[in-house]
This record gives structure tokens, sequence and C-alpha cells, in this order.
């Protein structure tokens, strides 16, 4: 910041560079979401490979696990469409992902003969 011998000229060019950024900030997440929604929305989208999006190569799927349970939007959509009846098929395929590899923990070891 440029600091003259007006300080109130100083501290309002500070608050308009400010208001500024804050702006641009603004405008610029609003680029991001429209770039984040195409790249989810592709036919070639996988929720577990890095995606192009801007700059950055993100991955959906980390992405999800961390804002589960810190975004309070985020938590309860994903509930909602985990409970939805539509869901059955995934909950199925997902119980024979566990069920096939977490048996022994979940049901027990088989007795000895």
């Amino acid at each position: 910041m440029l600091m003259t011998a007006n300080p109130c000229a100083d501290a309002e060019r500070w608050a308009n560079e400010q208001d500024r950024r804050c702006a641009q900030a603004e405008a610029l997440e609003i680029k991001a979401y429209d770039i984040v929604m195409a790249a989810l929305a592709s036919k070639q989208a996988s929720w577990f490979k890095p995606h192009d999006m801007g700059e950055a190569l993100i991955t959906p799927d980390d992405e999800l696990a961390e804002a589960i349970g810190c975004d309070t939007e985020v938590t309860d959509t994903f509930d909602a469409l985990m409970t939805d009846p539509a869901a059955l098929p995934f909950h199925m395929a997902l119980a024979t992902f566990i069920a096939k590899h977490r048996w022994r923990e979940i049901a027990g070891w088989p007795d000895a003969v």
C-alpha cells in the first residue's frame, strides 16, 4: 500500500483495493463453479480419476471425502442421495465389495474344525 501524507486518502485507497479484490475473488469463484460443473457433467467423467479443472487436476472423490462432515450442504445432500431408494443398486454393489473384503471383521471367523 502506498503511504502518503494523507492518511484518509490512504485508507480510502486501501479500502477500495480490498473491495476490488473481494469482487474479483467472487467472480473467480463463480468461474471455478462453472468449470467444475462442466467437468463433472462430462461423459468422460470418472469420480476416482483426476479431472482437468482450469489449472488444477482435481479428483472428485477426494474432494467429496473432504467435504463430507465439514460442509453441511454437501453432507446433507449426500445423505439424501444415499438414502434415496434409487441408491439401492449402489448399496448392493458396495455391500458385496465390503462383505468380500471384510467378512472376518463383520461376521467373525469360522469355527475351528
